[in-house]
């Protein structure tokens, strides 16, 4: 079985198809956001180190920390949305409290909440405990 892992010589493109999570991983380091910080997907990592001046090992350890770091969720879940997003988009006001998670793909989860589908990062929805059922 192979690990799935960032490499110094896969394209942006690579890695954003790799895991959803590498845009906001590139983010975090101010890459791809402004004209400034522009990242061609064609770029590779150890391209993107170089002319950014990101030390290597701290942007592949920050990329590779997706697959073990941080909550994963699978589907059939019950997830809700964290109160600070609720609170940021009004639209969300007025969406069921709990949802269901339909489809994952890449680090990127589909979940239902009724009618409303949103799709994130498992960051961006909350896990609800499985209940219990007492024993007979």
């Amino acid at each position: 079985m192979t690990t799935m892992q960032f490499t110094p010589e896969m394209t942006v493109d690579q890695a954003f198809a790799l895991h959803a999570g590498a845009r906001r991983v590139f983010a975090r380091f101010h890459l791809g956001g402004c004209s400034n910080c522009a990242i061609s997907e064609t770029h590779t990592i150890a391209g993107i180190s170089e002319d950014y001046g990101i030390p290597l090992p701290m942007l592949l350890e920050s990329l590779n920390a997706l697959f073990t770091e941080g909550a994963t969720l699978a589907v059939g879940d019950k997830v809700r949305i964290p109160d600070e997003i609720r609170a940021k988009i009004p639209q969300l006001a007025n969406v069921p409290e709990t949802g269901e998670i339909m489809a994952a793909e890449n680090g990127a989860y589909t979940a239902e909440f009724g009618d409303v589908r949103l799709q994130g990062l498992a960051e961006d929805f909350i896990p609800l405990e499985a209940t219990a059922t007492p024993a007979s």
